[in-house]
């Protein structure tokens, strides 16, 4: 599967991580993460695999635990996005379920 930046960056941004880009190296960080928790790679896939792992289980400002995170699971909202992403970039249509 060929992953595009700005799918990915859609993924991670509703799984609570942001994503940049200089030149070839891709840095992912939570939201007002600080350096010391940012990650760097120049591979996509290592960049959508880190970032969900990264998600999991993160604690909010007010030290609350996600829904659906903490026990290492992908929240629901995520699905339909990760199966967009294999459908556009396989060069299938994304068909709604019913």
């Amino acid at each position: 599967m060929n992953l595009t930046y700005k799918a990915v960056q859609e993924v991670l941004r509703k799984a609570g991580i942001v994503m940049s880009k200089k030149g070839e190296v891709h840095r992912i960080n939570f939201f007002s993460g600080l350096e010391d928790t940012a990650y760097y790679t120049t591979d996509l896939q290592d960049v959508l695999d880190k970032g969900l792992a990264m998600s999991n289980g993160r604690p909010r400002s007010g030290g609350h635990v996600r829904t659906g995170m903490a026990t290492g699971t992908r929240p629901a909202n995520l699905a339909p996005l990760l199966r967009l992403i294999v459908n556009r970039e396989s060069g299938v249509a994304d068909r709604p379920r019913g």
